[in-house]
């Protein structure tokens, strides 16, 4: 394994520790699980998720919570604890900071009302980034979050967060964002598959504007989902001057068009079903959505273009234990229409199917990925006194995209197999640090919940 693969996992680590401690402590509820006799019927659609144990108490602490037990400052409206921060980007290198996380105690109720998450880091690019994080819990299934970061070169970003399950009082879902961000991380090589790395140009990506969606059941694992967005975006320099410059490269699109904002007004149609046993953490049962979204000039959009796409997401439970669960997912996207900017085309990448490759690696008017884990939990520990399970993830990741359909083959394939090591915190909320190989080299990546 060379050095800078070793710096890469070495970098994430911490970072993956600090996170699991924001999951556990952001929404950790005093959830209490039901014990099943042995001589009852195993019904995997309703007790894999909720029979897991019936006592944080049995089990014993781990090695992580009495580490974080003597970094906690107590206080009585709510215990803060100050974390190191040590990430590592393809993109813009290493990033180090802290991050005092203060949990708010609703002394009345017992539970966590609230979390404030203020972090200070450093990247050579960036500067010094302010980032301020607020997560609000108005009763047991409503979320709101605020958050804001600044930074000395480039990055902004305001974003609001609002989700629902019983909208109006009914089963239908409802989840609203508000955005306005500079996104310095953005990079772009060219088009297609066979796009050079070489060719990496940063750019920044600014985008302002909101989306909601809102899914109403319509007959038993039937559903119909609605998301509307509107944005406006440009392009512009981005920090990384090491790099070629976006206005330096061939693009379908003028830079002096991409760094005029855009308006992008979108409406999204699906048909779903779903008879999965949890949304968040499902170990059981298939997703499966087809969708057509469009974008008209008559209701204020730049562009005329639709994109058809259809994902299936199917998870299979080994003996019915939850202890191996088999997830696979497909998905296939083309867009028709208008020749659009780069970076609202159908993207292979980091957060969109391929994790070996950095964000923004490939990029076309279509897309198609599988994607293969075998999820095997390892143990079920309490950290900060909350039910956790630990989960390690061998996976596959396979994709290419294309200019049309006619043109989609196989021998184009980029293949990222990896391994992920994961913390869940029911009800509904996992950690996860995915580590991926492949022609692109190696790549961690921190995140919240599962990639599908």
């Amino acid at each position: 394994m060379t050095f800078h693969k070793l710096k890469t996992i070495a970098c994430a680590l911490p970072l993956f520790l600090c996170f699991n401690f924001i999951v556990s402590i952001s929404y950790s509820k005093e959830i209490k699980f039901l014990k099943k006799s042995p001589k009852e019927t195993f019904n995997p659609k309703e007790e894999i998720t909720k029979s897991l144990i019936s006592s944080t108490e049995t089990l014993k602490e781990s090695l992580f919570g009495k580490i974080i037990n003597h970094m906690v400052i107590p206080l009585d409206a709510g215990p803060i604890i100050p974390l190191p921060i040590v990430d590592s980007s393809k993109d813009l290198g290493l990033n180090y900071g802290i991050m005092p996380i203060w949990a708010i105690r609703d002394k009345e109720k017992g539970i966590i009302s609230s979390v404030i998450a203020p972090s200070f880091n450093y990247n050579n690019f960036l500067g010094t980034t302010f980032i301020y994080r607020h997560y609000l819990f108005p009763d047991e299934t409503k979320l709101f979050v605020f958050r804001a970061q600044y930074s000395q070169n480039v990055q902004k970003e305001i974003y609001l967060n609002y989700y629902t399950p019983e909208f109006l009082g009914t089963k239908g879902r409802l989840n609203w964002e508000f955005r306005h961000w500079i996104n310095g991380k953005a990079s772009f090589y060219g088009y297609g598959p066979h796009s050079l790395k070489n060719n990496k140009a940063n750019y920044a990506l600014h985008m302002t504007g909101e989306e909601f969606t809102v899914t109403v059941p319509l007959y038993k694992n039937l559903y119909f989902d609605f998301m509307h967005m509107w944005y406006s975006k440009k392009v512009s320099n981005g920090p990384v001057e090491t790099l070629l410059r976006i206005q330096d490269i061939s693009t379908n699109i003028p830079y002096s068009d991409l760094s005029k904002r855009k308006g992008f007004h979108t409406n999204k149609f699906s048909i779903l079903y779903d008879d999965t046993d949890h949304p968040f953490l499902p170990k059981i049962g298939t997703n499966a959505k087809i969708s057509v979204l469009y974008s008209t000039e008559f209701l204020g959009s730049d562009y005329d273009y639709r994109t058809y796409s259809a994902e299936v997401k199917h998870y299979y439970n080994h003996k019915d234990e939850g202890k191996f669960v088999t997830a696979i997912r497909y998905f296939y996207e083309f867009q028709r229409g208008d020749q659009l900017p780069f970076y609202a085309q159908s993207t292979l990448g980091e957060s969109t199917g391929l994790r070996m490759a950095g964000d923004g690696r490939f990029v076309s008017r279509g897309k198609f990925m599988l994607n293969i884990e075998e999820r095997i939990t390892l143990s079920k520990v309490p950290v900060l006194k909350f039910v956790s399970e630990l989960e390690i993830a061998p996976f596959i990741d396979i994709g290419t995209v294309f200019d049309k359909p006619s043109l989609f083959t196989f021998s184009n394939m980029k293949y990222g197999p990896g391994i992920a090591l994961r913390l869940l915190m029911r009800p509904q909320v996992v950690g996860t640090m995915d580590i991926a190989f492949g022609s692109e080299g190696t790549n961690a990546i921190i995140s919240v919940g599962y990639p599908f």
